[in-house]
């Protein structure tokens, strides 16, 4: 009887552990599904039928409030937000080499201001400084030489495993001293596009309509490299696209060639 008794105890024991890590997981699934069904500071009526697309557009590119008395914490994950301050609104990029704060719109000077806080525009590289990507933009800068009289382009791709830069050669499907088409490559899911590089030929370095159109929507860094003949004097034009934005960076073209200095 004994014996029965213990066996009834440890089975009832056992039972109500088991009901106890149940009823642990539903109130957690309970609280899941309480979070993910939180409203979306979206305003339009909850019964809309279109609600849920926007419910979508708003979770891939959120407005998010800066805290005025809590500490601002940055975006973590690959992606983009926007940020409403008491000085404007400003979007905040990250890739796996890149974060970005810039300002897009400032606040009426005589309007209302919101009550939140201030935060500081940035350009974070993961490898440090766009120097660092000047040994291969002078490697290309050779390869561009070589194919005069027509166009070059590579890229320079961060390697998120190895944390480092890696040049790759892209597979030109056409050429000519006014246009270049290449095929874009798969990169594996530890590689992402730092630097999009390509020359003019023998023509000056600016970024054209058909580059403009290029680097629209896109997260990187655009290159050209111009005046590559003999006789002239090299030329670089550096930027930074985000997602439409664009920044200029300021690079010598002393730094990519040896430029004689004038006389």
């Amino acid at each position: 009887m004994e014996k029965l008794l213990a066996l009834f105890q440890d089975a009832t024991q056992a039972g109500l552990r088991d009901i106890a890590t149940a009823l642990d997981q539903f109130s957690q699934g309970v609280a899941d599904e309480i979070a993910r069904a939180k409203p979306r500071a979206i305003a339009a009526a909850e019964g809309d039928e279109a609600l849920p697309l926007d419910v979508a557009l708003f979770d891939s590119a959120p407005t998010v409030a800066v805290p005025k008395h809590a500490q601002f914490v940055p975006l973590a994950e690959v992606g983009h937000r926007f940020l409403m301050t008491a000085e404007g609104v400003f979007v905040e990029v990250r890739r796996p080499w890149l974060h970005v704060i810039q300002q897009l719109a400032k606040h009426n000077e005589t309007g209302p201001r919101p009550p939140y806080g201030l935060v500081m525009p940035k350009i974070e590289l993961a490898f440090g400084r766009l120097g660092v990507a000047l040994p291969f933009v002078q490697a290309f800068a050779e390869e561009a030489q070589n194919a005069l009289p027509n166009e070059h382009a590579a890229w320079i791709v961060w390697d998120q495993d190895k944390k480092e830069l890696a040049y790759k050669a892209l597979h030109v499907s056409s050429a000519s001293p006014g246009a270049i088409t290449f095929e874009r490559p798969d990169l594996q899911p530890h590689e992402s596009l730092a630097i999009d590089l390509h020359s003019h030929g023998v023509g000056a370095a600016f970024f054209s309509e058909q580059d403009d159109a290029d680097d629209a929507g896109e997260v990187k860094i655009s290159a050209v490299l111009g005046v590559l003949g003999d006789g002239g004097t090299p030329s670089v034009a550096f930027r930074l696209c985000v997602l439409g934005m664009i920044i200029p960076l300021k690079v010598p073209a002393s730094a990519v060639f040896k430029v004689p200095e004038p006389a």
